[in-house]
């Protein structure tokens, strides 16, 4: 107290006292603003955000310490040994990176705490380098304020400071992380930034070189506001680096990355207001499906760069032949949809889903191969059958399905009734209603890898469905009709129930994948089915992961959020499946608290040829990273892939590279000494 009194009772700058309170509370603001950085970004980024933190800190720290020693108005010249001033900041710079480096470590308990006291025993080690700095003529050390109680006092604030750093999210702990680091930065200012020995006036001989504490003080401000100009622009450029990211992929989203047409996702943006917009023009609204002939047989005879110049053919001939009123869009695989909104009669729309045909008649000229092109086509009509685009899609799609089954290559208009003259995926849907009772379905799993290292660290479970008579149905052929009957509600249960069985039993208790539709998303009972099936099985919940599927659009979006928060608080993570393919991908991520992104099969395995679906692979990683959850890539089956997913920051991959699908009881045989591709 004695010291204190005699720190007070000296005259001081109040100028130059509130300049050094702001630089230091200013400082340590911003540096955990950066250092909040460090635990959103998973990439290599993080440690150069981690240094730019204590950087700024110390340099703030540093500099409010010399402006307060400038600040008291002592009768006596004073200055500094240059050398060891900017020794006590590399002092104060190498004690808050550590400490900073500790505490945002999550696998060291009470890392928080630890930094926290490195924090502070840099600070007073910083206090006592710059007081050795510090020449005041007429006193020939100033170091013998400085006690023990400092030390003990700046550890303890540093620790509290240092302990809210895994909030800092939270904005009470950020305010209070900063208030502590300010404390800790100050305590040491009292003891030690005036003698307690009274001085007169006296001046320094010539022969001393040193620093004045002006230009000592004009310095470190400088050094200061570089940093902060540094760091401050880093932070600008990375935002606007990701923000760029985020346009790109939500354009690269909305567009057919072979075609450059518009994709069916932004035609459930555009066709609303252009269903509208008929109606109130009492319009007549064409809705034209154009669905290819034995295009597979093309990339079969004649390889996929045929198959995918045969597509931007017909798209340019589309684009290039049809008026600007008329939308295009290619829907799916070998699927265009044609919308024309400003038809007069039914009779008009007939016509130009004649145009529609001949323009999709054209041969394609390859090399040397003239191709003939033949195409089914149907034809919907607003308001006619129906007045919403899914609705007019679907019977589009019907009626193209009954030209393909006739031959093919003509127009068939839609036809009250035709969703019931489907005999085949009526007849499908019957027998699958009985597969689960039959034990007609089989599981097999596919391996889930760490990117980096090749580690499993899971399995997917995928079902399969060996038919009676038909013997293997594909899923892509029977997983469509289960989700628009219904029955994936049925085949769900069992496959989770199936699932969580085999993997209860597995010698490696790696996490379990189970893909669930929204359909049983919506159910208010999924997450008791869950809880229930986890208990009967004594499969932990932390070890279940569910895939939400876009295959449908989700439409009770409040009760899906309840299902995933419901899931989530029993342990079971929620995971958003064939993230890029889905109805709306980014809305969709938005909207739930998904904790892992699963990136479509489609892009990965482009990515080597198409140059749109590498940049919508880097937007996705990178869309992980600034919500905090990793990205798995499925579909990896090369080398080269692997390594664009591992320079993209891909944190997790799943394919054929790393094995084939492996039956339940291949994997109860699994021992972590096998190679990578074995089973």
């Amino acid at each position: 107290m004695e010291r204190v009194a005699t720190v007070l009772s000296f005259e001081h700058d109040h100028a130059l006292l509130t300049l050094a309170i702001a630089t230091c509370l200013f400082g340590c603001a911003f540096s955990f603003l950066l250092l909040a950085k460090v635990d959103r970004d998973a990439s290599p980024a993080r440690v150069i955000w981690l240094i730019w933190s204590a950087l700024v800190g110390a340099s703030a720290i540093w500099a409010a310490q010399i402006i307060a020693f400038s600040s008291v108005k002592l009768p006596a010249e004073s200055g500094y040994r240059l050398q060891t001033a900017l020794l006590a900041l590399l002092v104060v710079f190498a004690g808050l990176l550590s400490g900073y480096s500790l505490a945002v470590r999550r696998n060291i308990r009470l890392a928080p705490e630890l930094g926290g006291i490195l924090f502070g025993l840099a600070i007073a080690g910083m206090g006592l380098t710059l007081t050795t700095a510090r020449e005041i003529a007429g006193l020939p050390d100033t170091s013998e304020a400085f006690g023990l109680w400092t030390f003990l006092f700046g550890t303890c604030l540093g620790a509290i400071a240092m302990s809210f750093v895994p909030q800092l999210q939270s904005r009470r702990a950020y305010v209070s992380a900063t208030l502590f680091l300010f404390l800790s930065a100050v305590s040491i200012h009292l003891p030690v930034h005036s003698p307690a020995t009274p001085l007169r006036e006296v001046s320094f001989p010539r022969e001393i070189m040193l620093m004045s504490e002006r230009h000592m003080m004009v310095m470190s401000l400088v050094i200061f506001g570089l940093c902060t100009f540094a760091a401050a622009t880093g932070a600008l450029l990375d935002r606007y680096r990701k923000n760029a990211a985020r346009r790109a992929y939500k354009h690269l989203s909305l567009q057919d990355s072979l075609t450059r047409l518009p994709n069916r996702h932004f035609v459930q943006k555009a066709a609303a207001d252009l269903l509208e917009k008929a109606e109130l023009e009492g319009k007549t609204c064409a809705v034209v499906l154009i669905s290819l002939d034995q295009f597979k047989a093309i990339n079969d005879l004649h390889g996929y760069e045929v198959g995918d110049t045969v597509l931007c053919t017909l798209a340019n001939t589309l684009k290039n032949n049809l008026s600007d009123r008329v939308f295009i869009s290619r829907f799916y695989g070998d699927e265009f949809l044609v919308i024309n909104p400003s038809l007069d009669t039914l009779d008009d729309a007939v016509d130009f889903a004649r145009l529609v045909r001949s323009l999709a008649r054209r041969p394609v000229q390859w090399n040397s191969y003239r191709l003939s092109i033949r195409s089914s086509i149907g034809l919907a009509v607003f308001p006619r059958d129906g007045k919403d685009l899914n609705k007019l899609v679907q019977r589009a799609n019907l009626a193209a399905k009954q030209a393909k089954s006739i031959g093919g290559n003509l127009i068939q208009p839609y036809v009250t009734g035709m969703e019931e003259t489907n005999r085949w995926e009526a007849g499908l849907a019957a027998d699958l209603r009985n597969a689960t009772l039959e034990n007609q379905l089989n599981l097999v799993f596919q391996k889930q890898n760490l990117t980096k290292t090749g580690e499993l660290i899971g399995y997917e479970a995928l079902v399969r469905w060996r038919h009676a008579e038909k013997g293997p149905i594909p899923p892509e052929d029977f997983i469509p009709i289960a989700e628009r009957s219904g029955i994936i509600l049925d085949i769900g249960n069992w496959v989770l129930e199936a699932a969580c069985k085999e993997a209860a039993c597995w010698e490696n208790p790696v996490t379990l994948s189970v893909n669930a539709s929204p359909l049983q998303f919506s159910r208010c009972d999924f997450a008791g089915l869950v809880s229930t099936v986890l208990m009967k099985t004594g499969l932990p919940a932390e070890r279940l992961e569910v895939e939400l599927t876009e295959s449908t659009p989700i439409e009770d979006h409040e009760r899906v959020h309840e299902t995933i928060l419901s899931l989530r608080k029993m342990g079971v993570r929620v995971a958003m499946d064939d993230f890029g393919k889905g109805y709306s991908s980014l809305n969709t991520l938005q909207a739930f608290p998904f904790d892992k992104i699963k990136v479509d099969r489609a892009f990965t395995q482009s990515l080597e040829t198409n140059p749109h679906a590498r940049a919508i692979l880097r937007s996705a990683v990178l869309l992980g990273h600034s919500f905090k959850i990793p990205v798995i890539a499925e579909g990896v089956e090369t080398e080269r892939q692997l390594q664009f997913l591992q320079q993209a920051g891909c944190l997790q991959v799943q394919g054929f590279l790393f094995g084939k699908h492996l039956l339940p009881s291949q994997i109860k045989k699994f021992h972590p000494s096998l190679d990578r591709t074995g089973s």
